[in-house]
């Protein structure tokens, strides 16, 4: 009797049917542990997920129940002559298919990784105001893949992490205190540009006055046709006010181009940019 049960646990169903139940246990204990994983976190932040972390959270689950089934049936599998060459491809398959999943989740990755420099290097950090392809805006949250800004008017930018890696960023909010404001405006060619120079420069050390060690100026940017375009470079102390002072400034400039004479009344119409 004792040597049919030692010829039993020889036999290839009993070590099949063993790797199953070993799989079945190991994938339920998975997601007993992550399940109480988010309920420790929702007791710790006093609130329960919203929908969508929910309905992730939940997908992540099954794709771990899945996955380690899927290992612990093809393993099983291998334990039969006749089968268990079509097992190994299942295995081979599985890990040619997590190589595929891999390359198309190189964006993904990249985010991830992406989102861990950040945490280290800290290019931007919670409260900064920023700048990324043309969006303005302070940072509101950094996750694993994504950070979030709002913008002065309100709106929630989605950056994908792997773009503070790959594109130029301007932290205003780093370094030293504000930050510089760039305005252009046309004048007519015949008008007395160190004059203007001097009003504009004038007017931009009133609006925005530099801090100690830095310094208003006005620059000759480029000459088209019959105007001369001239770049005001002010100081903005608060970064989030950038607006505001290039605002101001504009205003500013274009009464006194007036007030002078450099827009003439039929030249009102005049574009200060």
């Amino acid at each position: 009797m004792g040597t049919i049960a030692v010829a039993f646990y020889e036999t290839p169903w009993f070590k099949a049917a063993l790797y199953v139940l070993i799989a079945f246990v190991a994938a339920r204990l998975v997601d007993a542990l992550l399940a109480r994983r988010d309920r420790a976190m929702s007791k710790l932040l006093g609130k329960q997920p919203n929908s969508a972390d929910r309905t992730r959270f939940l997908m992540v689950r099954r794709l771990l129940q899945i996955g380690i089934l899927f290992v612990g049936i093809a393993v099983a599998l291998t334990q039969f002559e006749v089968v268990g060459a079509l097992a190994r491809a299942l295995l081979a398959s599985a890990a040619i298919l997590a190589g595929i999943v891999g390359i198309a989740a190189r964006t993904p990755i990249a985010n991830l990784v992406s989102g861990i420099m950040i945490a280290f290097s800290q290019p931007v950090r919670l409260g900064d105001y920023i700048s990324i392809d043309g969006e303005y805006g302070t940072v509101e949250e950094i996750r694993l893949t994504y950070t979030y800004i709002r913008t002065l008017d309100n709106r929630r930018v989605v950056i994908p992490n792997e773009a503070f890696a790959s594109k130029v960023v301007h932290n205003y909010s780093m370094g030293s205190p504000g930050s510089m404001v760039a305005v252009t405006f046309a004048v007519p060619e015949s008008a007395d540009v160190d004059t203007v120079r001097t009003a504009a420069l004038e007017i931009a050390d009133d609006l925005a006055p530099a801090p100690e060690g830095k310094a208003n100026s006005v620059d000759v940017d480029d000459i088209r046709g019959k105007e001369v375009v001239l770049r005001v470079h002010a100081w903005a102390q608060d970064p989030i006010g950038r607006r505001d002072v290039a605002s101001a400034l504009r205003i500013a400039l274009l009464r006194r181009l007036i007030a002078d004479g450099v827009l003439g009344p039929e030249r009102k119409d005049h574009d200060v940019d």
